[in-house]
């Protein structure tokens, strides 16, 4: 996956001036579109993509990127959109950002414009702003003030005078521009990123193997303090999400499991009966799968996963729990039965799902760099916006080769070997994908072993030919495989089709590269037995 790193090419195109001196023009295009979750307007027309050190912002009809939003200096790592409380309220379009800059910043995303700043002066790792999805107040009651919960990175020295990255969570206030003094609600050398209730009244953490679960307070201060609880689990947790309605705590873990809290909080927490059991907790034996004396009635245990669960959310009624992770399977799970079903395979690890104000209209956001907009509840693909797709480093067998990216100067479109056994066309200067070849038909395999990789790609100079490398690895010793495939590309529609296939040109050596000539149809490849092969 490409995680928070920028999924960027780089072009640099000589041309003459004015002068006559030779210039230098930097063409750029792709970034990273999965570094952090994407976030809906609230009439579902548009969608806010974390890019980088700017929010993007798609049309979700086209798919098309209409507009940016420009003045971080770092990694944007958040972007919360204000809810509308009215009809009308959804033509509001303003959004507040947090990056690793150490800012907050406020935005009218329909002008684009900024409207304010906020500097912490902490690297931000995540926020959420809980009073944005509370209830609004009655309009003679006094505006309080609004608060966000922050994950920021901070140097902490250690032992022996060495230094280290910590993860806080803490409060910053919006209103007042400043973080709450003396306000740390946690602490830890862990990553440590923030999930909000849908509602607003809860917030929490995987810190490890524990959740962290606080309550927000109804009516915020500096000075609140907020209740939590800890829940324990035998293995490093993941992922986790809040039931809409019910006191339902469910968390993934790294080997694939999911776990479901019920009645969370009944004690400690402010709507929580405390008369109970006389205010004390139960014992362990009437708390099947609660540890360490965790503040739940029940925890039950469900597995399909065979890695690390990464989507993990409840429908808006509560009833069904959907999980995805690197099988690239969304599993729908009923709540009551524990009964599974199984929505159409998306072809690439999932990372984030997000839900729109229109019942509809939802994404999913896939470690290809790809995001799908889904028509719900059938989870149909209507449209995606899909960036560069790079391959892995654990792929790139070229030996320091950059012929992994070639580019077409006949369309001024980017070529790219790509991990899913694909050729990307890409456009830098639409920054975006314009088709893709596939060169072996593979289905998506979420096993970490790797059998088959597209190492070379080169283009003729008029972009009428095209050759790859595709590699099949040997298992225990035996099968492996080299193929040097030609490809030639229509004058009408522009696709490349399949023309010749030669299986190990080189013998048992593999291909180090490949050249075409710069007037004729001959083409050189050279092996790492060190060989070289000419072919017209």
């Amino acid at each position: 996956g490409l995680g928070k790193e920028e999924a960027n090419l780089t072009l640099i195109k000589q041309s003459h001036c004015s002068s006559l001196e030779k210039a230098i023009k930097m063409i750029t295009g792709g970034r990273s579109l999965i570094s952090s979750q994407p976030a809906f307007s609230n009439d579902a027309k548009k969608l806010l993509v974390c890019t980088g050190n700017t929010v993007s912002i798609f049309s979700t009809s086209t798919g098309l990127q209409i507009a940016e939003l420009e003045g971080h200096r770092g990694l944007v790592t958040s972007v919360v959109v204000v809810p509308s409380t009215t009809p009308a309220g959804k033509l509001l379009c303003y959004c507040w950002t947090s990056s690793e800059d150490g800012t907050i910043k406020y935005w009218d995303f329909s002008v684009p414009e900024l409207m304010r700043s906020i500097d912490v002066k902490l690297p931000i790792h995540s926020m959420v702003i809980p009073g944005l999805s509370s209830q609004p107040r009655e309009s003679s009651e006094k505006p309080s003030d609004l608060f966000a919960y922050v994950s920021v990175i901070v140097l902490k020295e250690q032992l022996g005078g060495s230094c280290a990255l910590w993860w806080q969570i803490r409060k910053c206030n919006l209103t007042k521009s400043t973080l709450v003094g003396g306000v740390t609600l946690a602490e830890s050398k862990n990553t440590l990123s923030i999930t909000l209730s849908c509602s607003g009244r809860y917030m929490g953490v995987c810190d490890k193997r524990k959740l962290r679960i606080w309550e927000i307070p109804t009516k915020d201060s500096d000075h609140s303090v907020l209740q939590n609880i800890r829940l324990h689990h035998t293995k490093t947790l993941s992922t986790l999400a809040f039931h809409p309605t019910d006191r339902i705590v469910s968390a993934g873990d790294v080997t694939g499991r999911i776990l479901i809290w019920r009645g969370v909080g009944e004690h400690n927490f402010s709507s929580g009966n405390k008369q109970r059991s006389g205010g004390l907790m139960k014992d362990m034996e009437e708390n099947p799968g609660v540890r360490d004396k965790d503040e739940a009635d029940i925890c039950t245990t469900r597995h399909w996963h065979s890695a690390e669960v990464k989507v993990l959310f409840f429908s808006s009624d509560g009833a069904y729990l959907y999980s995805g992770g690197k099988e690239g399977v969304l599993v729908v799970w009923q709540l009551d039965t524990g009964k599974q079903k199984f929505l159409p395979r998306i072809g690439s690890p999932l990372l984030y799902f997000t839900i729109s104000s229109d019942p509809s209209l939802s994404s999913i956001s896939c470690a290809d760099n790809r995001i799908h907009l889904l028509k719900m509840p059938s989870m149909e693909v209507s449209r995606s916006i899909q960036g560069i797709k790079l391959r892995s480093m654990v792929l790139d067998i070229s030996d320091g080769s950059s012929e992994g990216i070639v580019f077409d100067s006949a369309t001024g479109l980017v070529a790219i070997c790509s991990e899913n056994y694909c050729i990307q066309f890409y456009s830098l200067f639409d920054d975006r994908e314009v088709s893709e070849v596939q060169v072996c038909e593979r289905s998506h395999q979420p096993a970490d072993e790797v059998t088959v990789v597209v190492d070379l790609v080169a283009l003729s100079p008029e972009g009428s030919i095209m050759i790859t490398v595709e590699t099949r690895f040997a298992e225990e010793g035996i099968g492996g495989l080299v193929s040097l495939k030609f490809w030639s590309c229509s004058s009408s529609n522009k696709d490349f089709s399949l023309s010749t296939v030669v299986y190990e040109p080189h013998r048992d050596s593999g291909i180090s590269s490949v050249a075409f000539h710069p007037l004729r149809h001959i083409a050189v490849t050279t092996s790492r037995g060190a060989d070289f092969k000419v072919s017209g």
